[in-house]
């Protein structure tokens, strides 16, 4: 400190009166609140010093916001890049939809997307037929085995 001081007599031969008063300014104010910090937390640094207690308490603060710190960078890092490619899907997607209404044209177009909407509403009638055959089947032997129906009673003679 005693060495920039030494040279701060020097500086203003070398730089305008502007730029000199501005960093003699902030280094003045900037040396002024080192010496008072210095003054008010030495105390402070003595006690933390003396009591390791308080020592391994702050220890276990200053870890634990580091640690939150860094899972906060990586969360960000994570949804910068689910970001991005949900971007570029999106409009990856666009542009395809875009070139395939250029090549088909309009009413090409449309009549490829009935297509599709038909192919898929038989699938969905397929496998939905699947289903509720499954589920008669299920129900039937559950029926035979005795479940969800009243058996008659039958007479022990």
């Amino acid at each position: 400190m005693e060495f920039i001081q030494d040279y701060l007599n020097v500086l203003p031969r070398f730089l305008p009166p502007s730029i000199y008063n501005t960093l003699f300014t902030t280094l003045t104010t900037a040396f002024g609140l080192f010496r008072t910090l210095q003054a008010h937390l030495t105390p402070l640094f003595t006690r933390i010093i003396n009591q390791p207690d308080i020592t391994s308490l702050l220890i276990v603060a200053v870890v634990l916001l580091v640690s939150l710190k860094i899972l906060d960078m990586a969360y960000r890092a994570v949804m910068f890049w689910v970001n991005l490619v949900v971007k570029l899907v999106l409009w990856g997607g666009i542009a395809i939809l875009g070139v395939w209404m250029w090549n088909r044209g309009i009413d090409g177009f449309v009549d490829d997307v009935q297509e599709l909407v038909e192919y898929w509403m038989d699938q969905y009638q397929n496998f939905s037929s699947e289903v509720k055959g499954a589920r008669q089947q299920e129900q039937v032997k559950m029926q035979r085995k005795g479940y969800g129906y009243k058996q008659p009673k039958r007479s022990r003679w």
